[in-house]
């Protein structure tokens, strides 16, 4: 008998337990140390605390390599029904123009003039491409406007998005939209007309700190344009996905926006009508001329700093429930999700669409001439090796994710990360899933 390879134990902050993870089984217990380092030291003697046949069970231990090996791959074909079971986003980017100046802006790399807005014609393209390469399947894909800023109150993008709905409408597609959220007010007819599945909007803290750091392109602050617009989308019953881009400069304001969104009612709506993310500010292919590189965290910081926030300020549970890596599904439901061997969705569950008629394999890479994937105006145009190199990226096929005993729950990470960091996409992005999950743990308060 022998503890599984992929069996994860990780340390829960400032207390003496340690969590037991199996993300080939979705099977997780929490341990006193004594227990976890019994298992540490396996093959051996199992303390009585240790039911054999319930770590059997959960697929904690196991005879030998062979029987591990046969649950790791019950546990792949489990990922790939999964994965047969997510729907494809197509990533829409009228125009690199934005309205905005916000300090961290990634795209400020890219040339904001690269391809203008995007012609009708090329809005046509787009949806006969759509009718060829991504139509037919058991599940529909969706489109997300992106930017740049796709909602800008002026007459041509009005007739875009206009064009685009009724695109979508056509072909039974839902619409997302990611919005800075500064002209929101003049789209909620069209959006409240929809098909539209939801609208991220981001606000980086309260009225003042958000407004030093996403403010107008011409100085002005931007808040209580933005507060209106996402209490308009609540008004009209659209769903809002609420994102903050989160640094040492902005988290320590979390709970006042927090307290915020409680105050406007937004956080007393069910999860079909208000969600929250969370996202790291972080360098993908340069730092922002603006971007102060000490504010940023890594990700065990960010986490952990937001986690002595929440027990500070309980507003922050309500605000959002981080995933910790499947954590607070387990929280949630009694059980991990399911595993995944590929965090990466760029030219599988995932492909991002220029203005100027490029076509790329997700949000991250749209706009970066270097990841250009061919074209879908004003003639179709695939550059069929580079598609299947990212296509065919996963934790089976980086060299560097063989044999890790964290792949089925790191996933390898994201591709463009892996190629700013090497200049090769078929290179690791490792995430600290052990670290992630002893958080989860005590945020979600397992065991207590």
């Amino acid at each position: 008998m022998q503890l599984s390879r992929h069996a994860i134990l990780a340390d829960v902050p400032d207390r003496e337990e340690v969590l037991l993870v199996q993300p080939l089984s979705g099977q997780a217990a929490l341990l006193e140390r004594p227990a976890a380092e019994a298992l540490r030291a396996l093959p051996g003697a199992l303390p009585a605390a240790l039911d054999e046949a319930t770590l059997r069970a959960a697929g904690f231990v196991v005879d030998d390599a062979a029987a591990d090996q046969a649950l790791l791959e019950g546990a792949r074909a489990e990922w790939r029904s999964e994965a047969a079971k997510t729907p494809t986003q197509l990533i829409v980017v009228p125009s690199f123009g934005c309205n905005l100046a916000c300090t961290y802006c990634y795209q400020e790399l890219f040339d904001p003039s690269a391809g203008g807005l995007m012609a009708p014609a090329a809005v046509d393209a787009f949806f006969a491409y759509v009718e060829r390469h991504h139509l037919g399947g058991p599940l529909k894909p969706y489109v997300t406007l992106f930017g740049g800023e796709p909602l800008r109150d002026t007459p041509a993008h009005h007739d875009r998005i206009g064009r685009f709905l009724a695109g979508a409408r056509r072909l039974g597609l839902q619409v997302a939209a990611v919005t800075n959220g500064h002209d929101l007010q003049a789209f909620l007819p069209a959006l409240s007309a929809g098909p539209v599945k939801e609208v991220q909007v981001t606000l980086d803290g309260p009225r003042a700190l958000h407004d030093r750091r996403r403010p107008h392109a011409g100085g002005r602050g931007t808040f209580d344009q933005i507060v209106a617009g996402v209490d308009g989308l609540v008004a009209a019953g659209v769903p809002v996905n609420l994102r903050v881009v989160a640094d040492r400069d902005n988290l320590p304001a979390l709970p006042e926006l927090a307290e915020f969104a409680a105050g406007r009612g937004w956080l007393d709506l069910p999860a079909s009508r208000f969600k929250t993310q969370v996202g790291r500010n972080y360098e993908l292919f340069g730092c922002a001329s603006r971007q102060d590189r000490g504010a940023l965290f890594d990700r065990v910081e960010l986490w952990a700093e937001y986690v002595r926030l929440a027990e500070a300020h309980p507003v922050l549970r309500r605000f959002h429930r981080p995933r910790f890596h499947g954590i607070g599904h387990l929280a949630e439901t009694g059980e991990l999700p399911a595993p995944n061997f590929d965090a990466c969705p760029a030219a599988k569950t995932e492909w991002a669409f220029g203005p100027d008629g490029s076509v790329y394999g997700c949000t991250a890479t749209v706009g970066h001439a270097s990841h250009r994937l061919g074209t879908f105006f004003p003639e179709v145009t695939r550059d069929e090796a580079a598609i299947a190199q990212w296509s065919g990226r996963s934790t089976l096929t980086v060299a560097g994710c063989q044999g890790c005993a964290l792949a089925p729950a790191c996933g390898g990470g994201c591709a463009a990360v892996a190629w700013s960091r090497t200049g090769q996409t078929m290179e690791t992005d490792c995430r600290p899933v052990r670290e992630l999950y002893g958080l989860g743990a005590r945020f979600y308060g397992l065991g207590a």
